[in-house]
C-alpha cells in the first residue's frame, strides 16, 4: 500500500509486540503489522474479525474469546485459526490494537 504519513504516529509496543496502550491504528498500519507477524495480506474476513475484536472490546474491556468471533463473524473457528495462526491473541487482537491480555505469556 503507500506509505504512512506524517498524520500516523509510530504507536509503542511493549516487549511482546502488544501495544502499549489502545490506540486507533490507522489501516496502513495495521497492514504492516500483519507482514511483520506473517498474516496477510489480510483479507476481508481478516478485517471481519478484527473490527470485531476492536468492537467487543471497547464494550466490554477484555477480548473476545473465538467461540464469539466465531458467531459474530459467521466464521468457523477452523477458518478463524487459517487467518491468524499465531493464534487470536498474538493475532487478531495485537492488529486490532489492543494491549496484551493480562496473564498471557
Amino acid at each position: 500500500m503507500g506509505e504512512r504519513t506524517a498524520k500516523s504516529p509510530e504507536p509503542e509496543f511493549d516487549e511482546q509486540g502488544f501495544l502499549k496502550m489502545m490506540a486507533g491504528l490507522d489501516p496502513l498500519t495495521v497492514e504492516k503489522l500483519a507482514e511483520e507477524i506473517r498474516i496477510g495480506p489480510l483479507t476481508a474476513d481478516h478485517w471481519k474479525v478484527i473490527d470485531f475484536v476492536k468492537s467487543y472490546y471497547r464494550e466490554h474491556g477484555v477480548g473476545p474469546p473465538v467461540v464469539k468471533i466465531a458467531r459474530a463473524t459467521g466464521l468457523s473457528l477452523a477458518q478463524i485459526c487459517r487467518l491468524f495462526p499465531c493464534g487470536i491473541v498474538r493475532g487478531a487482537y495485537r492488529l486490532a490494537g489492543l494491549p496484551r491480555p493480562a496473564g498471557c505469556a
